[in-house]
């Protein structure tokens, strides 16, 4: 078998590295909120596209992006299992996503080799912790990957190439791409800009327009869906985006509807972590050493480095630091740094085979070792909240009303008879006796001292009789409100 004949396996190479870890860990890609209101979202989606009426009862308030969910409900239409089918989605997105980011390789530096090009995607990009870990898990970041790569891939068509046509896949892959990962839109926007005018200045307004048209397109899913249902259909009205602001950029400290939380390093710190953070790959910076004036010479590399200004400065603002958000800021910088690995590999493996072999398997241990610490957290967090769910179901009669927070997602998917009510949303004033809370104290105060989810469970010590029924371990307790 040829080199370029193994090309086509790669995504399934790939893919299927993911699924065997998922699979030896026993992880379902399922922890924190925000992975089970995904898996939420998805069944309600899965009910509007049958025409019944979900039992969630809509999409409510949530805040989530509709592009995954989505994409997990069309899934469903093959695979019934829910939570399996955006598992499926995150791991095959990953796969496609290392395949086409081979191709924008090509396609900048098309004199470079098959291997050079297999071995760089391999490590900086499937092995990079954060990209692994988005591969196994039920969140939205390895289809927004896979979204973000197929622009930059048919905008750099359009730009080096001048395959003007190409720009309708531009804008229909950013349309997708914003509304799966909301804060990509800080880069796709101006690059779409950036692609309209280069259509304006070839009067290609043809193209132009049927651009623009796929892009509203890419976008209906938004809308069909209810994403950001009632109040908070405005994607502004998002909780994190209404509190951006300049000042975030100097801050470490954050007090708002998300609690209270402090940080190592500023915001205007922390967006530079792609250069030197194990969630991405720490051996990257050793690369600039090797880096060369001229290996910055396409005019879409220009393009690229103005809009991920426009992304950097725009996480910069926000009231928090998540990793995540960084994971398209780390792609361009592999896409700059790819000539001098190249370079390293080519000179290397020519001159001083023995080393540069060394230099690649420590790096390759490195991303190992990397991705187990990075994967700790996800893989503890759905391990514990598979035994909460398992320990409390003998406790809970059917039907039952349990007041929770940070953990309500995970007992709604895995005791769907349960009535749960998230203590965040807003201060309670009664609760039924009966009822049970399950609430982790010595966890949740620091940061939710003054807020909501603290006020109702002090609130509920104070004028109610609770009865402990389990002592959960970890910190958690479950109690009945005896009167």
């Amino acid at each position: 078998m040829t080199s370029s004949s193994l090309l086509r396996y790669f995504p399934l190479f790939v893919a299927a590295s993911l699924a065997l870890t998922a699979l030896a860990l026993g992880f379902n890609g399922l922890y924190g909120q925000d992975a089970h209101e995904y898996l939420r979202l998805s069944r309600v989606f899965l009910a509007k596209l049958h025409g019944t009426a979900p039992a969630a009862g809509g999409v409510g308030v949530s805040e989530m992006a509709g592009g995954y969910p989505a994409a997990g409900a069309l899934l469903q239409m093959l695979v019934p299992d829910s939570g399996l089918s955006l598992l499926l989605i995150s791991i095959l997105s990953a796969g496609l996503s290392a395949w086409l980011f081979e191709r924008l390789l090509r396609l900048w530096l098309p004199g470079t080799g098959l291997r050079s090009r297999f071995v760089f995607v391999g490590l900086m990009l499937v092995l990079s912790p954060g990209f692994f870990r988005a591969g196994i898990t039920v969140m939205a970041d390895a289809l927004g990957m896979l979204l973000f790569i197929a622009t930059l891939y048919k905008g750099a068509r359009v730009l080096e190439w001048g395959r003007d046509r190409d720009a309708v896949w531009v804008f229909f892959f950013a349309g997708l791409a914003v509304i799966t990962r909301l804060t990509s839109a800080s880069f796709l926007l101006p690059f779409a800009a950036a692609i309209g005018l280069h259509l304006l200045r070839r009067k290609q307004y043809g193209w132009l327009f049927l651009a623009v048209l796929a892009g509203f397109v890419a976008l209906v899913p938004h809308f069909y869906f209810g994403a950001f249902g009632g109040k908070d259909m405005n994607i502004l009205g998002h909780t994190t985006l209404r509190g951006w602001s300049p000042g975030n950029m100097f801050c470490r400290s954050f007090s708002d509807a998300n609690g209270s939380i402090r940080y190592l390093l500023p915001n205007i710190l922390h967006v530079l972590s792609p250069l030197a953070h194990p969630f991405f790959c720490l051996p990257v910076v050793l690369f600039f050493l090797l880096f060369k004036k001229t290996d910055f010479h396409h005019h879409s590399q220009r393009i690229l480095l103005a809009c991920t200004a426009c992304l950097l400065l725009f996480i910069a603002g926000l009231p928090c630091q998540n990793l995540r958000y960084l994971m398209p800021a780390y792609t361009i910088l592999a896409l700059f740094l790819y000539p001098a690995w190249d370079r390293f590999f080519s000179y290397g493996f020519y001159f001083f085979k023995n080393l540069t072999g060394a230099l690649i398997a420590a790096i390759f241990l490195i991303q190992v070792v990397c991705i187990a610490g990075i994967l700790s957290h996800p893989v503890g967090r759905n391990r514990l909240e598979t035994r909460i769910a398992r320990e409390i179901k003998p406790a809970l009669p059917p039907g039952a009303l349990l007041f929770t927070f940070d953990i309500d997602g995970a007992v709604r998917s895995y005791l769907p008879d349960v009535q749960v009510k998230n203590m965040w949303y807003e201060r309670i004033e009664h609760f039924p006796q009966g009822s049970y809370i399950l609430f982790n104290d010595s966890r949740l105060r620091a940061q939710w001292e003054g807020k909501n989810p603290i006020l109702n469970w002090d609130f509920a010590r104070e004028n109610h009789v609770l009865r402990q029924v389990g002592d959960l371990q970890d910190g958690w307790d479950l109690f009945e409100v005896a009167e």
